[in-house]
């Protein structure tokens, strides 16, 4: 079982670089998708959840808040063209 600092490479080119908890992904981490995005934050329970950014491989970035997986909460996004959003997020859709 996994639990404290560790690596995870997987099959797929997928990589995870942090703290386990109980073998789940839980604490500071760093993730590496198979696109080629990036997420840089803190875990629960297997999910970005608590305060991170999210890299797509384009450019775009989120740097807010996250719970259960999905933007929720206070934080900024930002595209490639400069369009930018600062504000409230609820199920991963700009809120208000």
């Amino acid at each position: 079982m996994r639990d404290g600092f560790g690596i995870m490479q997987y099959v797929n080119n997928r990589l995870y670089e942090g703290n386990w908890k109980a073998d789940t992904r839980n604490g500071q981490g760093y993730e590496r998708y198979m696109s080629g995005h990036v997420y840089r934050g803190e875990f629960k329970h297997g999910r970005a959840h608590g305060r991170g950014v999210y890299e797509w491989r384009n450019g775009e970035v989120y740097d807010g808040e996250w719970i259960k997986g999905v933007k929720d909460g206070q934080g900024f996004w930002k595209n490639t063209k400069g369009d930018q959003y600062i504000g409230e997020w609820k199920d991963s859709k700009a809120h208000g």
